[in-house]
């Protein structure tokens, strides 16, 4: 594993830009 770096900062580096922004969108969505 590397030290100092979350599970959510590698997904961040991994998946593409609009693919997050589709999913930041989708759970505020829920959540309202």
């Amino acid at each position: 594993m590397n030290s100092g770096r979350t599970v959510f900062a590698q997904l961040l580096d991994f998946l593409p830009k609009h693919e997050f922004n589709k999913c930041i969108e989708r759970y505020q969505g829920h959540r309202r």
